[in-house]
């Protein structure tokens, strides 16, 4: 259901029609390309979706690529970076199934987030990696580690996954993955979440858990096959604010590339598929 009144430019809002509380942004390249994967840009708590869409509808147009931002409102979604269900009515992995649903059906989306964005995609791609085509994370304040001896959000225990969600390791680890994070993003800001051991598990500040969980990440999928390595991109220049981010360390046109590979990567993919199928019939 488009909210009319509250479009700006090419990019509208839209009212979710299971539940017309949560909201979402959409922008349609005028000549969309459906071999591509949609963008989904998943804000931090700042709650700024228009401005991280923006920095990509230029690309998008470009490429016929279809941008979704879901909007979590701050009331509803309070603990969304760790799929808290803070609302009667949708978790907030439900809301972007949701939101899915209602809008690119069941084709797989590049999922994007950052800082708290970042900390809800990768832990939506943990719970719903077949809905997801890649993976990039930037500048996230802490992760769930690959391991099951701590629990989640910490780790892959249950411990506070909301009920029914469970978590497919492989299936994840299987997903093209990039983190990105300023050589500057050192600073223990209040945002960031804190504590003796968190520190001494993940390091502490943003740079510090990034590498740690690429590390981690890596060591997880090397035992799995066909899993891809996750990359590293440390953007220089750049701190923890987002516009600075995108202004000085050009890190949306990083996550464009990534989403180009993940794109070329599938493509590749299915003229396998298609060759091996012409050659066995």
């Amino acid at each position: 259901m488009i909210d009319s009144s509250l479009a700006t430019g090419p990019t509208t809002r839209h009212s979710l029609a299971v539940d017309p509380r949560t909201r979402y942004l959409r922008f349609e390249p005028r000549y969309p390309d459906p071999q591509r994967p949609p963008l989904v840009c998943v804000h931090g708590i700042s709650r700024d979706a228009q401005g991280h869409l923006a920095a990509f509808t230029d690309w998008a147009e470009r490429t016929g690529t279809e941008l979704l931002a879901p909007l979590f409102d701050r009331r509803r979604f309070r603990g969304y970076q760790r799929l808290k269900a803070s609302n009667r009515t949708l978790n907030p992995v439900a809301a972007l199934d949701a939101i899915l649903d209602e809008t690119v059906g069941d084709r797989p989306c590049v999922l994007y987030g950052f800082s708290g964005g970042a900390q809800f995609a990768h832990r939506y791609a943990l719970v719903r990696a077949q809905r997801v085509a890649g993976v990039a994370l930037a500048a996230a304040g802490w992760y769930t580690f690959p391991t099951a001896a701590a629990s989640f959000p910490y780790g892959l225990a249950p411990g506070r996954l909301p009920k029914p969600l469970a978590i497919d390791v492989p299936a994840f680890l299987r997903l093209p993955k990039c983190v990105l994070v300023g050589d500057r993003d050192v600073e223990r800001d209040a945002a960031l979440r804190s504590s003796r051991a968190l520190d001494r598990e993940q390091g502490d500040n943003r740079l510090a858990r990034a590498t740690a969980w690429v590390a981690a990440v890596n060591r997880a999928a090397a035992k799995i096959p066909g899993a891809p390595a996750c990359e590293l991109v440390v953007v220089p220049g750049a701190g923890h604010d987002w516009q600075e981010c995108y202004e000085h360390g050009r890190m949306h046109e990083l996550v464009a590339r990534f989403c180009d590979d993940v794109c070329h990567a599938e493509q590749k993919h299915h003229l396998y598929v298609d060759a091996v199928r012409v050659a066995t019939t």
